[in-house]
């Protein structure tokens, strides 16, 4: 089946107009039969393209950080503002992945989709090489319930005091500590491409919490500063390493992303920004700043991927990077589920490479995961490369379990996390899909200190398979 992109079609053109109504009269008709049924506790205004002001404050130089100023002109907190059919369909409309998606709660949507997405997560990782240390945050709300929750990860440098346990946060483990609410606000900035107008950059938001802290996205840049259980994380981003260097909105899905009935998306903003950051626990006397390499990506859909894998990289100069993940995704068919699916994308001054399981011509093959060794490896054929990749880390480094949206409604235990991994990679040249006695190796990496992580599913199966 053709997708809307490829139909031309536009569900934000759909009304009544044999009955002659207008789109806003039956907008407001619908937004009535809304509020009758008590499924929101309110709603405000239309979607009309009036501009939430993004103002930055240049330095003496010209240059374009600076603080960042919001208006609050019709400040739109749109979390509680279901968008309404037929003015859009916010699982079918397509804007620029890295801004949020505006969840639909229309009842010509079937139950179990609504809303849709109905999670969005973003997650931002830094690696400071020079001090060891790194660190994430997820920031997801989940639509379905009106909750976000704040993640923050970290793997604590050398500097860090090596005397007692694991308890006493010290070098060689990577910790995670969470928080959860429902004062949470997002505003973005509406421009132009609500017009009609495709935008070829994130339009930005901002998400906030009180007591928690916030996050703003702009085009070129990405600023959070949050506190979790008394861990200040706080960055800035700049001079993003596009997936795809000629078009930001191009991720690793490819042509996937435009299928609507993916129950989880994926998307790389940058593989390899450049920060400034600071990182500090005075209880805990932690403390690092400096610069980083940071990557950045995000998540949204109805559930969780089952039994996932993931692992990012860079190079410590971040002429390389490397991203790689796989699930599968269950179905409402008792015991029936997907086939695997992999994307894997390397990056080098030689090479840049793609490899996604929906597309012709692609093979992943040798695949093994030990979840409870820390390990997985794979390998991805092209019509002209070969990738072999092994990703391992001790067990013990790994973090406690980080909670998402296993299921609509539900937090749970999803995966867990380990900064101190090790990606080892061979590249292979060669014609057509590699014909024995044709290969070439043409690209070595070995790759410390980076993130892998393994789906929670995939941990517990294990454990159960081998009695522990």
């Amino acid at each position: 089946m053709l997708s809307f992109l490829e139909r031309n079609l536009d569900p934000r053109n759909w009304w009544d107009e044999a009955a002659g109504q207008k789109k806003d009269e039956v907008l407001e008709g619908a937004r009535e039969d809304f509020v009758r049924e008590g499924d929101v506790g309110g709603l405000n205004g239309g979607s009309s393209c009036e501009t939430v002001e993004m103002e930055k404050v240049r330095g003496e130089n010209g240059a374009s950080g600076g603080e960042m100023r919001w208006s609050e002109q019709d400040d739109d907190d749109w979390v509680k503002v279901p968008s309404m059919l037929p003015d859009g369909l916010g699982m079918f409309a397509q804007g620029h992945p890295m801004d949020p998606h505006e969840p639909n709660f229309s009842e010509l949507l079937p139950e179990v989709l609504r809303p849709y997405p109905a999670f969005e997560g973003w997650f931002i990782r830094i690696w400071d090489s020079t001090k060891e240390f790194s660190a994430a945050v997820i920031m997801a709300t989940n639509y379905a319930t009106d909750e976000s929750q704040v993640t923050i990860l970290f793997a604590p440098g050398r500097d860090v005091n090596p005397e007692g346990d694991r308890e006493a946060v010290k070098c060689g483990f990577t910790y995670a500590v969470a928080v959860k609410t429902k004062d949470a606000k997002f505003t973005r900035n509406r421009n132009a491409q609500e017009c009609g107008e495709r935008n070829v950059e994130p339009e930005g938001f901002r998400w906030e919490a009180n007591g928690i802290g916030s996050i703003v996205v702009t085009p070129h840049v990405t600023e959070f500063d949050f506190t979790v259980e008394g861990y200040h994380f706080k960055a800035r981003l700049t001079k993003e390493v596009l997936w795809d260097s000629h078009n930001s909105e191009n991720g690793p899905e490819g042509w996937a992303r435009y299928v609507s009935i993916i129950p989880c998306h994926w998307y790389v903003y940058s593989l390899g920004s450049t920060v400034d950051y600071s990182f500090s626990n005075p209880e805990k006397t932690i403390f690092s700043e400096g610069s980083a390499i940071g990557h950045v990506e995000k998540n949204w859909g109805l559930s969780f991927p089952a039994g996932h894998v993931w692992l990012q990289a860079f190079s410590s100069d971040n002429t390389s990077q490397v991203c790689c993940a796989g699930a599968y995704f269950n179905t409402s068919i008792e015991k029936l589920s997907s086939p695997y699916i992999f994307v894997l994308g390397y990056r080098s001054p030689k090479l840049q490479l793609d490899f996604r399981t929906n597309d012709l011509g692609i093979v992943f093959k040798d695949i093994n995961f030990s979840p409870l060794a820390s390990c997985f490896s794979i390998t991805a054929v092209g019509p002209s490369h070969t990738v072999e990749l092994k990703a391992y880390a001790p067990y013990d480094t790994f973090s406690d379990p980080v909670l998402a949206p296993v299921t609509k409604r539900e937090w749970k235990p999803a995966c867990r996390e380990s900064y101190l991994a090790t990606v080892e990679m061979k590249v292979y040249e060669h014609l057509a899909w590699g014909i024995p006695g044709t290969e070439n190796l043409v690209d070595t990496q070995v790759l410390k200190s980076a993130a892998l992580e393994f789906g929670e599913d995939l941990l517990t199966e294990a454990s159960e398979c081998t009695g522990h």
